[in-house]
């Protein structure tokens, strides 16, 4: 199987919610034509997780974000011209490594993409509604503070030990939201999502929520929100991946290199807590 067979087998997997034409879902690095002897999956293709890559024998990585810091990955970008990212596209080269995006084709995926493994992921039962990028749940009888609880309980498996919460904890919710990544708008979740479902609780994260806009927002109209680390929501899908390349191509490893919650929470007492392992690897 060439590199390019493996791109092939995952833009068969588009219902139409992706652009082949317009998308970030692209070779980033290496020669197309390459043999794949061994597939690394991650969220994720930072330095370390490429060198973990390599010294698993892998030769292809399926990333889920941007390798070179800007979403759309543009070698000519002032970003991309900095001296780390010069570097590390030059270590890259030099590795021979192949990395091919699975971006806005995972996002939506039914099923085994992004959406439905993060819902699954917090023990959330079974959506009520959603589309997209989104779903919702229904979380009646319980009070915000609880739901908080539980999703603290769930992300602990990624290396997040706590959550963000902005709001009443003790308000009763019906109905829970969360999104897709950085796609997390609160407006949206409040307006379209409150209209359509009752929705009165969000789940966000780091990269989909502002403190100054949303967060005061949020605050001043009594509607609590869960925030969680971008790269937390996301690896329950990523794993999904690698679940399905490996039953999909049987005769080639296929690696899933785990990325966790991307910081640490540091008390002045208690040290560093929810700190992931920097070399840890599912299967």
């Amino acid at each position: 199987m060439r590199a390019k067979d493996l791109q092939s087998h995952l833009r068969s997997l588009n219902g139409g919610w992706m652009d082949p034409d317009h998308t970030v879902d692209t070779f980033k690095a290496g020669d197309p034509e390459e043999e794949v002897q061994g597939i690394a999956v991650g969220w994720m293709s930072t330095r370390r997780a490429l060198e973990q890559a390599l010294a698993l024998g892998c030769n292809v990585f399926v990333t889920h974000e941007p390798t070179y810091y800007t979403h759309e990955d543009e070698p000519d970008h002032p970003t991309g011209q900095l001296p780390v990212a010069r570097e590390k596209r030059a270590f890259i080269e030099e590795s021979g490594l192949v990395i091919i995006r699975c971006h806005d084709l995972w996002d939506q995926l039914p099923g085994r993409g992004i959406p439905d493994t993060w819902g699954s992921a917090l023990a959330l039962g079974k959506a009520v509604g959603g589309e997209g990028y989104f779903r919702v749940y229904d979380v009646s009888g319980r009070t915000a503070g609880d739901v908080a609880r539980q999703v603290a309980q769930r992300t602990s498996h990624f290396g997040q030990e706590a959550v963000q919460f902005i709001g009443d904890s003790e308000k009763p919710v019906n109905r829970v939201v969360i999104g897709t990544g950085a796609i997390t708008p609160l407006f949206e979740y409040m307006s379209r999502f409150g209209e359509s479902y009752g929705v009165d609780l969000a789940v966000c994260t780091d990269d989909g929520f502002t403190y100054w806009k949303h967060g005061a927002y949020a605050l001043d109209a009594n509607f609590p929100v869960i925030i969680v680390n971008h790269a937390t929501s996301e690896e329950a899908g990523m794993g999904a991946l690698a679940d399905h390349l490996r039953a999909e191509f049987p005769e080639v490893p296929v690696h899933f290199i785990r990325e966790g919650c991307m910081y640490e929470l540091i008390h002045p007492d208690a040290g560093i807590l929810g700190a992931p392992s920097a070399d840890e690897a599912f299967h």
